[in-house]
């Protein structure tokens, strides 16, 4: 095993007056090491966060495990955020390799043993908390045995009162689904229900990417499971308890290239992504400022618009209200993909991690 050396983060502790993050449920964000322009641990205020995942290791098909981009240290210096919040839960967040290795490793009893033992091992070794599964997505053929992948995990980590975690799909029962929710929920800590990308450049339409309710536009179909309240019903309604949910919020937003420039309202006709497909918070405050901004009341969301490039997205506004809709319907609370897609310095919007404080402040203010 690689010795681990602790690399010293110099970082301000910062005193969030109003809130103690002990009283949130949950404010979990993922710390991406594979983005372009990686979040240094000094820029990240840690005292907003009740759980830091680190994104990503690699499931291997033997059980082995890869830490990605462990060279660069970045799985190092995040323990060191600790100093500013001793109460913050630091978790691994798996996801399979390019040839499904989930599916391999799941199918076979001596594997997941391997598995569950080296996930032990790389937590206890980077004096981590806990793991997340990032398993895109589980198929029919695995639902039994990823249930039992779980279960063996929760029953090993739990006697050292170690997390375990989901990011899981905001559709939860559909066709080929891999989700025997009853069971899964009982070896869960929290749920991360990625309550995003609905819309994309897949979709024939504009869409938000990330809609509290329905469009009075919507079909049926998309009103039933393509926005945030339908997938906490849907989940629900599967059997699994609501207090161990949260809600996805994007730091990002999604493009769209309109057929017609002068249809530009919410499912205009669109002729797939626009680019880049899906900016950051910070490239949207930086690159979007003279596009024509609407809100849509109806979903929450604000979009942006130019010629023939649609944006979906988040701000401010929309981030806080879904953040209330979390706590006012008894959620376990919200994360965030990715912290590194925040205004990291206040550069627009002249506060630092603006999103990530506009989610502090609801609590706060309960």
């Amino acid at each position: 095993m690689v010795k681990v050396v602790h690399f010293s983060c110099l970082m301000v502790a910062v005193v969030f007056f109003g809130i103690n993050l002990t009283e949130a449920k949950y404010i979990g964000g993922y710390y991406w090491s594979g983005a372009s322009i990686v979040l240094k641990c000094d820029n990240l205020n840690a005292s907003l966060l009740t759980h830091l995942y680190y994104a990503f290791v690699t499931a291997n098909e033997d059980g082995s495990l890869t830490v990605q981009n462990a060279q660069k240290g970045y799985a190092n210096d995040l323990l060191s955020l600790k100093s500013s919040n001793p109460d913050l839960k630091l978790l691994f967040s798996f996801v399979a390799d390019n040839n499904g290795s989930f599916s391999k490793v799941v199918a076979d009893k001596n594997l997941r043993k391997t598995f569950v033992d080296n996930a032990l091992e790389l937590v206890q070794q980077y004096q981590y908390d806990g793991i997340d599964f990032d398993w895109e997505f589980p198929q029919d053929k695995d639902k039994v045995n990823f249930t039992a992948l779980l279960n063996e995990t929760y029953t090993e980590f739990k006697k050292y009162n170690y997390q375990v975690t989901a990011a899981v799909r905001a559709i939860p029962v559909y066709k080929n689904s891999g989700y025997d929710i009853p069971e899964v929920v009982k070896y869960l800590d929290v749920i991360n229900i990625m309550t995003y990308d609905y819309f994309g450049s897949w979709s024939n339409t504009t869409g938000q990417n990330s809609p509290l309710y329905p469009s009075s536009l919507d079909s049926a179909y998309e009103r039933e499971y393509l926005n945030i309240e339908a997938s906490i019903k849907n989940w629900v309604e599967a059997g699994a308890p609501k207090e161990k949910l949260a809600v996805g919020l994007p730091f990002y937003g999604r493009t769209f290239t309109l057929a017609d420039p002068t249809n530009h309202g919410v499912h205009a006709p669109s002729l797939g992504g626009g680019s880049p497909l899906a900016p950051t918070y910070y490239q949207i405050l930086k690159n979007y400022q003279n596009f024509t901004t609407e809100w849509n009341d109806e979903q929450k969301s604000p979009y942006k618009y130019s010629n023939t490039t649609w944006l979906a997205y988040e701000n401010e506004r929309s981030i806080a209200i879904k953040t209330r809709y979390a706590v006012e319907n008894g959620m376990q609370g919200v994360f965030l993909w990715h912290l590194g897609c925040d205004d990291i310095y206040g550069e627009y919007s002249y506060e630092k991690q603006v999103l990530l404080h506009t989610i502090n402040k609801v609590y706060r203010n309960k």
